[in-house]
């Protein structure tokens, strides 16, 4: 990674079509970086758009290869895109809950998995940098609406983050965002959308934290430009909270 913080960069958005992934996009965008999503279909903040499902190897080295074509290499690396598990339980039907279970899973951490495979040896030549979006379900298990599919995904992130964090070293830097509820256009793995009532979700999550704050997708891109930039140079397998205090909860 340039030494320059204001040199433009090549960012790999995964999950950037909307949500979180898309405001990460255009962060970086804005600052003047070269974006490239991966997504189900078109990221419209993305400067290259490439569609795929993150369970599939080489949608990932795709993703990479049209990174390196445009900026030659890959500088920051933002593996995002997840499902929702929809508060799954124990009582659910055994077939839809291995189902479902099966399927966060290879979403949320093989997705990852995947990203960061296809990104490492770009990201080692380049010094540069990745940053997940992890989730308070990585720490915090509660009134969060979290199911236990969606729970075990996000603790099992922790330790994607950490051991990338130690075998990447010292060429690549590994640190994690961790929202709290973000009112977006998260899907559960049955399809339907998680927050039906935006306002609802909102008022949820100030009632949950001790700052009473509801952080918008735009607001929490900001700790992604953070993480990549040079300020965070001295940091690797670190999670950033963003979500209003439920750790002191």
């Amino acid at each position: 990674m340039t030494a320059d913080s204001r040199a433009p960069r090549s960012v790999l958005v995964t999950g950037s079509a909307s949500g979180i992934g898309a405001a990460v996009a255009r962060a970086f965008a804005a600052r003047g970086d070269h974006v490239v999503g991966l997504d189900l279909t078109p990221s419209p903040a993305a400067h290259v758009s490439v569609t795929g499902d993150v369970r599939d190897p080489e949608v990932h080295e795709r993703a990479v290869r049209a990174a390196g074509e445009a900026v030659g290499g890959l500088d920051v690396l933002v593996p995002n895109a997840g499902v929702h598990d929809g508060e799954l339980g124990l009582d659910a039907d055994p077939a839809e809950l291995a189902e479902r279970t099966r399927r966060v899973l290879e979403v949320d951490v093989l997705g990852y998995v995947l990203a960061l495979r296809a990104g490492a040896a770009e990201l080692v030549r380049a010094r540069g940098c990745v940053v997940m979006t992890l989730s308070d379900a990585a720490h915090f298990v509660g009134d969060n609406h979290a199911g236990i599919a969606y729970t075990a995904a996000k603790h099992a992130l922790v330790g994607v983050l950490r051991w990338a964090a130690n075998r990447l070293a010292p060429d690549v830097r590994v640190n994690g965002v961790a929202p709290g509820g973000i009112p977006t256009g998260l899907r559960a793995a049955s399809g339907a959308e998680v927050f039906t009532d935006p306002a609802a979700a909102a008022a949820g999550v100030a009632a949950l934290n001790p700052l009473g704050a509801v952080l918008d997708a735009v607001e929490l891109a900001e700790s992604y430009l953070f993480l990549a930039s040079p300020a965070a140079r001295g940091m690797t397998g670190e999670i950033l909270r963003a979500d209003g205090g439920l750790s002191v909860r």
